[in-house]
């Protein structure tokens, strides 16, 4: 069910479904970043060597069963080339701090989304160039 139909639910009066609520879990992490793998025409196998990390690491974070950074997460997107919009909604997933423009990463890093700046560019433009 999307997330509208389950807002549009709660919007009756003097009914509330716990089970409609606990039936309908937001997607998990991992099955989101898959999708737009795909969406992308990507392999995980192409995120991991953009990413430049050791091949199992590398599966480990995008299967779920490592914990992401922040920084990972963005580069991922970076990789994806994500809009704001995908890269925030990843974030909360991760419950990780959305992009706020008054702190000056993420303001870089909207920056390099917003400029279609290529990943290694966005990389040294956001972090340096030793970044994980």
């Amino acid at each position: 069910m999307l997330t509208s139909d389950l807002e549009e639910n709660l919007n009756t009066p003097g009914v509330f479904d716990k089970e409609m609520i606990e039936n309908n879990a937001p997607p998990e992490l991992p099955d989101v970043l898959s999708q737009y793998i795909d969406e992308k025409k990507m392999t995980k196998a192409d995120v991991i060597r953009i990413l430049n990390v050791a091949r199992n690491y590398g599966y480990q974070i995008l299967n779920g069963t490592r914990p992401l950074t922040r920084n990972i997460l963005l580069q991922i997107s970076l990789i994806l080339k994500l809009d704001i919009n995908q890269i925030n909604y990843l974030l909360r997933l991760a419950e990780k701090p959305q992009l706020y423009v008054r702190n000056i990463v993420d303001a870089r890093v909207f920056y390099a989304v917003k400029h279609h700046m290529e990943y290694l560019d966005a990389v040294d433009f956001i972090w340096g160039k030793s970044v994980i």
